[in-house]
């Protein structure tokens, strides 16, 4: 018996040590290679949104700021000042009026835009939609709409003007465009800007006293308008947010060639024009290099 306990325990020690081998070779093949990882891909640049737009705080301050309201109520208040010297003293705020329109009735010129009509909910639209370029479709929507408000002041000075029998002139470049809705309109925005004027107050407009870019063949530029008016009346004083409601410029002059232009006519910028403000847009903006980051003054 003690010899057959002895071979069991040496067969069964054979085996554990079978065993250790055969787990020890297993154990001692190389490790198959890592899998390699894909790179994890690049971070996706954030799609620019109305925070990043940069007419953002320009259309804040249209419509939030008291201090434009202020500086429009400001024009106007300065405008009815000069009211009654513009209508004794001789001459005429249109550089194209060479005769200074003696004998004739006295008209005021306004463009419409940020002069005497608030756009800035379409502003606040372009930016909430990403619409960074101007979309001639969206602006001619906002327009069929009939919506914009008054400028701070504007409704009054008007009222004034038509008090003193003064002829009261819009003159834009809202432009005649074919809506397909009325087909047989060839300036359907003409009646709307119309609708518009009178609704915020500005009026009662006679349609011959309206006149938008394209219409007749008018081009962009303003000095043909301007000679229609003069024809039959002297143009006592000219409003508008841009310089080239006040006289003929173009993008070519950068802002030094309209400093020397503006200085050039220093009289009729303390008599007869006057600008209401507008940081949203314009040929100011337009003529400066890009980046436009290039045009800060830092001394």
């Amino acid at each position: 018996m003690r010899s057959i306990r002895v071979l069991l325990l040496a067969a069964s020690a054979v085996a554990l040590s079978a065993c250790s081998v055969n787990i020890a070779a297993r154990n001692d093949k190389p490790a198959p290679p890592p899998v390699a990882l894909a790179s994890p891909p690049a971070p996706v640049a954030a799609r620019p949104g109305p925070e990043d737009d940069p007419r953002l705080l320009a259309t804040l301050y249209m419509q939030q700021a008291e201090e434009l309201r202020r500086l429009s109520k400001q024009a106007y208040a300065l405008a009815a000042l000069r009211l009654p010297s513009a209508l004794k003293q001789p001459g005429s705020s249109a550089l194209e009026q060479t005769d200074g329109g003696k004998g004739k009735p006295p008209a005021a010129i306004f463009d419409v835009d940020e002069t005497v009509l608030d756009n800035s909910p379409y502003q606040a639209r372009a930016i909430l939609s990403g619409t960074r370029a101007f979309d001639p479709a969206q602006w001619d929507q906002w327009v069929a709409e009939r919506a914009a408000t008054p400028m701070p002041g504007a409704v009054d000075f008007v009222k004034e003007l038509r008090r003193s029998k003064v002829r009261v002139v819009y003159i834009t470049n809202r432009e005649c465009r074919p809506r397909d809705t009325v087909p047989h309109d060839p300036c359907p925005q003409h009646a709307d800007t119309l609708a518009n004027l009178n609704a915020a107050g500005l009026g009662p407009v006679a349609p011959e006293d309206l006149l938008l870019k394209g219409q007749n063949g008018w081009p962009a530029e303003k000095a043909p308008r301007r000679l229609e008016v003069i024809r039959t009346h002297r143009i006592i004083l000219s409003f508008g947010d841009q310089f080239s409601d006040m006289m003929s410029v173009t993008r070519k002059e950068d802002s030094a060639a309209r400093a020397r232009i503006a200085a050039a006519h220093e009289d009729l910028w303390n008599s007869r024009w006057i600008i209401i403000p507008n940081p949203t847009y314009g040929q100011w903006a337009d003529i400066l290099p890009e980046p436009l980051s290039r045009s800060l003054r830092t001394r």
